[in-house]
């Protein structure tokens, strides 16, 4: 019979290394004051520079090694590791000791390593390799690329990174609906992106414009200074600059002040453009464009060859003729507003609410509506409880009573308003007629909504007294009273836009 194999699990890349018989004490030798290993002697300096956060990429592949190729070292690291974790439990009391010098002096150990089952010792020690090099290693931090340094008017659209100016802006995606934003990178450039619009930030000199436009001042220390769209790349050269793409790709760059140098992805062309030069950027190629002095058309790449536009007109309640208000029913004493138009169906008797608005259609001049939207932006009012409110529809009626279109906010009662309908979720069908309705979702009592259809269009072009009445009521009617009171913005809200039409009116 052969003599059992005691080194079966030694690593061959580690000459000395051998698994300890029996249940022998890894430091067994240093209580004897024997001479240790030269393995051990560099795996616990390794461990040592791990646990003092000087570990490198070839300590690691060397840790690696050693803990999973030899048992007895496996052994000497795991015996390491749960000292270090006895210490930590303890750090009060070791004030500012570096852990390598602790370690050096901790007194030896008595109790003796429990022999597990090689394979058990050898997933534990991996495990806890795993762990160590992940708690120890210097984490990444994310430097900023760029600071937003303020906006003007600005709305954002699902951003990853901080919209509030002042803030440190690191790689990522800027999503600005509308407004301007200005931003500084790190390396000097500064850049004023056009909402809608989207930006990533890819470096402290370096962005990808996805849609939209911008315009960029580049100081000498930012020379350099690139944008990237679908099809092409510019690189700054000393200047002034705008850039404007589609999110297809097609753009266009204008040459305010100074030189860019413009790539050509597909085809590897490049131009250089000075002062008051241009150049078109499609998915094929590069086209110079003439004629940007004074008045650049940023989007002219979207119309090339397309045919006018008809004409888009905006109305409001408070252009013109306008008017807008609401009414409430009797015995409802409190919660008015002045700046919003109220509106609720409530299950009582008291506190319903509608509103009415009037637009003023002689900028029309008698031209035919093609396409018609109304707007309304929604504000929390403070009355009531959103958590309460449900899912909400609002039905929009057009005043189809042209003898009724002369009412006045000043006069306008619940009970002699047009079409009165003594139920707050409709009117009188034989005096309006029902040209849209949007909902909003459950808790939600701010935001834009808005109808849009050719009932709305064949309303206004039936019109015959220069005047068109909207009437706004909640069909939905809460369970409760205490739901909130929903309301938009009327003809003196500060910063809110009144109701809206937008029109696309037939050429002439």
């Amino acid at each position: 019979m052969n003599p059992p194999d005691s080194n079966k699990d030694a690593d061959p890349a580690v000459p000395g290394a051998s698994e300890p018989t029996g249940d022998a004490d890894p430091f067994d030798k240093l209580r004897a004051g024997s001479a240790v290993s030269l393995p051990q002697t560099e795996l616990r300096d390794i461990c040592d520079r791990l646990l003092d956060g000087d570990f490198s990429a070839e300590d690691r592949a060397r840790l690696e090694g050693f803990v999973l190729g030899d048992a007895g070292l496996r052994r000497v690291y795991v015996e390491i590791m749960h000292q270090h974790a006895a210490l930590r439990q303890n750090a009060s009391r070791l004030g500012n000791v570096p852990l390598s010098e602790v370690l050096r002096t901790l007194p030896e150990p008595t109790v003796k390593v429990v022999h597990f089952h090689r394979w058990v010792l050898q997933i534990a020690a991996a495990l806890a390799l795993g762990l160590a090099i992940w708690w120890f290693a210097p984490r990444r931090v994310e430097k900023p690329l760029a600071t937003l340094v303020e906006t003007n008017g600005a709305r954002w659209e699902n951003s990853s990174l901080p919209t509030v100016p002042g803030s440190p802006l690191p790689a990522g995606r800027l999503r600005l609906e509308s407004g301007v934003a200005r931003l500084v990178f790190q390396s000097g450039a500064e850049v004023s992106l056009e909402g809608p619009a989207e930006l990533e930030l890819q470096g402290p000199n370096a962005c990808f414009l996805h849609s939209g436009a911008l315009t960029a001042h580049v100081p000498p220390q930012a020379r350099g200074f690139a944008v990237a769209t679908a099809h092409a790349q510019l690189i700054d050269h000393g200047t002034d600059f705008g850039i404007s793409t589609d999110a297809g790709g097609q753009g266009q760059v204008q040459v305010l002040n100074g030189q860019v140098e413009l790539r050509h992805e597909h085809s590897g062309e490049t131009r250089m453009l000075a002062t008051r030069e241009s150049a078109a950027i499609s998915a094929d190629r590069l086209t110079q464009v003439h004629g940007v002095e004074g008045e650049p058309d940023q989007y002219a790449f979207l119309r090339p060859n397309a045919a006018p536009h008809p004409s888009t007109l905006m109305l409001t309640t408070a252009g013109g003729a306008g008017d807008a208000a609401y009414t409430v029913s009797p015995n409802s004493p409190i919660h008015n507003s002045d700046t919003l138009l109220l509106v609720k169906n409530s299950p009582s008797r008291n506190y319903h609410r509608r509103a009415y608005l009037r637009f003023d259609l002689a900028p029309l001049q008698e031209r035919r509506v093609e396409e018609a939207s109304l707007t309304l932006n929604f504000e929390a009012t403070g009355f009531g409880y959103a958590s309460l409110t449900g899912e909400c529809t609002f039905a929009v009626y057009g005043l189809t009573d042209h003898a009724q279109d002369d009412w006045s906010a000043d006069t306008l009662t619940w009970e002699n308003a047009p079409a009165f309908s003594p139920d707050a979720g409709t009117v009188d069908t034989t005096r309006a007629v029902k040209l849209g309705a949007f909902t909003t979702p459950r808790g939600v009592v701010s935001g834009s909504f808005a109808i849009e259809g050719q009932a709305l269009a064949d309303f206004l072009n039936s019109d015959t007294t220069g005047r068109a009445t909207l009437i706004v009521v909640r069909e939905t009617s809460e369970p409760g009273s205490n739901s909130a009171v929903h309301g938009f913005a009327g003809n003196h809200h500060p910063t809110l836009a009144p109701p809206t039409l937008r029109l696309t009116l037939a050429e002439q």
